[in-house]
């Protein structure tokens, strides 16, 4: 796999039209193979091609969250996600996405490293009280394998398989991170309840996603369509089932299923331009999930060790508006989220901002 073909390509759409900036495949002459059952479904890891990088922040903080500025519960999240175009042969894709099933299917791979934050309602406390959320961090690297199909009506459908390998506490880097970022701005208070935080866990998680598209459909030179989803998480991080209907409006839809998020998932099987000829699209949208949650590992403390620990609220909402504009590599968004109580002695809900930043390669 070569990155500078890729780069050229994105700095190349800059100046060229978007029908000419075309990001090529790499070449065939990679010896790391993964053979199927015999040389026609064989495929290299030289066919991959960079289709784009994200960048993620998370805060409920200044700067992201212009609702609130209190660093409390979920407090940071921040990442940096590759997606990438593996070009199977027909064959290979056959086996992953049977006729039977899928129709002319795309497919995308996608490698991301994340960091999440979690405090008490009171940073400057060294000894927060037993019924406070419990600090903890969670550094992890994300591997994710996704399937889509668009059908002639512009309907479809989408799955997502994502593995998370990483681990929770000390080691996560959740507290350097934490004030080292409060230590750049002086009137942040310096967080001083960390000595409490989970124990060092070995975190292995498994997540699924369905995604559905409904038709587009029009209003005053505006398209607008609807994303209903489903899926689940299992391990020990989180163990719970999540639904979530997203609705989009603006100009150029883009052909794919949702806006890349950083508590969910991105879509690595389309680029983010729904037509070429367009520069620019731009569009808003409106999630409402509910996740039905059995284990959160930064609420019920460690699996193996002793650690601070709270009552889980089994039903948890979330409800987020965001807005997401384009001109050609370039893809910028901005999301608001309110959420429900998460743990029986939390006194009210959250909220944080998001921003996203998006470089695409091919298209």
């Amino acid at each position: 796999m070569t990155i500078h073909r890729p780069l050229a390509a994105a700095l190349a759409c800059l100046i060229l039209p978007p029908t000419i900036a075309r990001a090529q495949p790499a070449g065939e002459d990679d010896p790391l193979t993964i053979a199927g059952v015999n040389d026609e479904v064989s495929w290299s890891l030289s066919d991959l091609t960079l289709r784009s990088i994200s960048a993620y922040w998370e805060d409920d903080g200044a700067y992201v969250n212009v609702f609130n500025n209190e660093d409390r519960y979920y407090t940071s999240g921040q990442g940096i996600e590759l997606s990438f175009d593996p070009h199977f042969t027909d064959e290979f894709a056959a086996k992953l996405a049977p006729a039977e099933d899928w129709t002319d299917p795309r497919f995308g791979l996608g490698l991301a490293i994340k960091q999440h934050i979690y405090t008490g309602i009171e940073i400057t406390d060294p000894n927060p009280p037993l019924d406070d959320h419990p600090y903890g961090g969670y550094l992890y690297f994300a591997f994710s394998f996704q399937r889509a199909q668009t059908n002639e009506d512009n309907t479809g459908k989408h799955d997502h398989f994502e593995l998370d390998l990483g681990v929770v506490g000390e080691r996560s880097q959740a507290e350097a991170v934490q004030v080292f970022i409060h230590n750049l701005f002086p009137d942040n208070d310096t967080p001083r309840g960390w000595n409490n935080q989970l124990a060092n866990e070995l975190a292995v998680n498994f997540s699924y996603e369905r995604t559905w598209r409904t038709r587009k459909g029009s209003v005053g030179g505006l398209e607008f369509d609807m994303l209903p989803a489903a899926g689940f998480d299992v391990g020990n991080v989180f163990i719970r089932a999540r639904g979530r209907t997203t609705f989009r409006v603006g100009k150029s839809l883009p052909d794919n299923f949702g806006p890349a998020r950083f508590l969910g998932r991105r879509d690595h099987t389309a680029a983010a331009i729904a037509d070429p000829e367009q520069d620019w699209s731009i569009y808003g949208y409106a999630s409402l999930g509910v996740n039905v949650v059995a284990h959160n590992i930064f609420l019920a403390g460690n699996t193996f060790a002793t650690s601070r620990s709270v009552d889980i609220e089994p039903l948890v909402g979330t409800i987020t508006v965001g807005l997401l504009a384009r001109y050609r590599c370039f893809e910028f968004g901005w999301a608001q989220t309110w959420q429900s109580v998460e743990f029986e002695t939390q006194p009210n809900g959250q909220t944080w901002g998001a921003w996203v930043a998006n470089l695409v390669f091919e298209f």
